[in-house]
């Protein structure tokens, strides 16, 4: 079996590799599109709350801010205010925050390691702004369908939170974290853990349009549901939508894709066993199928009817190169300032 993996993988390798040469200008366009989306749209959407959500967690703010949510969940969801807290902002922020959070939870006490593999399970969402802005606004043209997935995937967050919760007797007392330099240890946290997403984004844009360009040679694509499975963004560009498709989206969104699966696990590294993580996917994106349709028997939404979909985009007047080089100084800069501080 060992073996039969090995000679997979060096097949690929050399597949890919080959597609890389014979496609220069189509993988050199995918790289820059995949700098662009990086900056304008994961950066500007994702970066300001994980600062602050890592921020939350390492100066202990999160026991006066979840408290009242605490006290109503308490017996429903059996976690410690610390936990509780980093499940609350993994619905908040999106896929990777809940994992990125878990992962330093890790790093200031290892007694959280155990917890934390069957916590990554369900400490993973979609973000309400990518679910309503570029899913509800951007396809559909309406923001309540963006609404009701994001509603599905947060109650298979919760379902699972449920069930695990008293499964595996996660409501332990409280374990001690200490304080970790304050704002500049969550902007380099954050600004570290937003380089290895980027770079992962770059890779898949690379491999998806050297398959593509091969596939074209047959006249042939690949699927844009396909390729939505592959990288959740894509989804946006589906062609007619409607209300029969939108229980598939739901649960599409609640896996995140490969590209977020595989971003999750760069996260996660050798802290924790992602087992529990990538199988509790499978159930989830269920849960969100079911929720959605039954949402959608109680809930009347109309679809305006237009002819382009929607790039809901942050467009920013800045050479990217320029741009890109300037955020790996500053993380160059914020580590080596990080080690100065530690020095005293």
């Amino acid at each position: 079996m060992n073996k039969l993996v090995k000679y997979f993988r060096i097949i690929v390798v050399v597949i890919l590799s080959f597609l890389l040469i014979i496609f220069p200008k189509d993988i050199a366009e995918s790289a820059v599109l995949g700098i662009e989306n990086c900056i304008n749209i994961i950066i500007p959407s994702m970066f300001a709350f994980m600062v602050i959500s890592t921020y939350i967690m390492s100066s202990n703010i999160y026991e006066i801010i979840f408290t009242p949510l605490f006290v109503i969940f308490n017996h429903i969801i059996r976690l410690n205010k610390s936990l509780f807290s980093v499940f609350c902002l993994s619905l908040i922020g999106g896929y990777p925050i809940g994992i990125k959070l878990l992962k330093e939870l890790i790093a200031q006490n290892k007694n959280y390691s155990e917890i934390s593999a069957v916590m990554s399970g369900f400490c993973y969402c979609i973000s309400p702004t990518f679910a309503i802005t570029m899913i509800g606004l951007g396809l559909y043209g309406n923001a309540e369908v963006g609404l009701i997935i994001y509603i599905s995937n947060v109650i298979a967050c919760i379902i699972m939170a449920i069930i695990q919760s008293h499964r595996n007797n996660l409501k332990v007392s409280d374990i001690n974290i200490s304080k970790k330099g304050g704002i500049i240890y969550s902007i380099n946290s954050s600004a570290n853990a937003l380089y290895k997403i980027c770079s992962i984004i770059i890779i898949f844009n690379i491999m998806l349009t050297a398959i593509e360009s091969l596939l074209l040679v047959f006249q042939a694509k690949i699927p844009i549901i396909i390729k939505s499975f592959i990288e959740i963004s894509n989804v946006v560009n589906l062609s007619n939508p409607n209300m029969a498709s939108l229980p598939i989206i739901s649960a599409l969104s609640s896996t995140g894709g490969l590209c977020v699966l595989f971003q999750s696990y760069s996260l996660i590294g050798d802290d924790f066993s992602p087992t529990v993580f990538l199988i509790s996917r499978l159930p989830c994106a269920l849960i969100s199928y079911l929720t959605t349709i039954i949402m959608l028997l109680f809930w009347d939404i109309s679809i305006p009817a237009f002819s382009e979909n929607q790039n809901y985009m942050f467009e920013l007047n800045t050479n990217r190169i320029i741009l890109v080089l300037v955020l790996i100084m500053c993380v160059i800069l914020l580590q080596k300032n990080e080690k100065n501080l530690k020095k005293g």
